[in-house]
């Protein structure tokens, strides 16, 4: 077989593979603790789904909402590297409108405003407490 063929075959198979991977359902690894919460999910925020990851060993440790810089550097692939953070905190991470698996084909980008945002956070907020009670909320962020 031709190493033109052999090319072709490998990226036809990297193609299935990655709309099968993209058809799987989104998950996050378990954690352990006292009374642990490992979730995924998505959620209807500013008239779009945007995603939420949500653990920590015990669901009702404060909450530390992780604001990714942006637009367009969402934190979720990082999450092992926050993972210690697991231990004492409800770590959030959310990918805001317009980056990582919040951000759609077909996405507008004008209705990325600091309006947006915000009412988009407080949003969040609102999910959180429904999600998780009352405790206290920290809100970490960067660009």
């Amino acid at each position: 077989m031709s190493v033109l063929r052999l090319s072709v075959l490998a990226l036809v198979a990297l193609l299935a593979g990655g709309l099968v991977w993209k058809t799987l359902p989104a998950r996050t690894p378990p954690i352990d603790g006292p009374d642990p919460i490992a979730d995924l999910v998505p959620a209807e925020i500013g008239g779009m789904t945007q995603w939420l990851l949500i653990r920590g060993a015990d669901r009702s440790a404060p909450i530390l909402l992780w604001l990714h810089g942006g637009p367009g550097s969402a934190q979720m692939p990082i999450r092992a590297v926050t993972a210690a953070l697991e231990r004492d905190f409800v770590v959030v991470h959310w990918d805001q409108r317009g980056a990582g698996k919040s951000n759609p084909s077909g996405f507008d980008p004008a209705t990325m405003t600091l309006d947006r945002f915000l009412a988009d956070a407080r949003e969040v907020t609102a999910i959180l407490r429904e999600r998780l009670g009352d405790q206290p909320l920290i809100v970490l962020g960067h660009s």
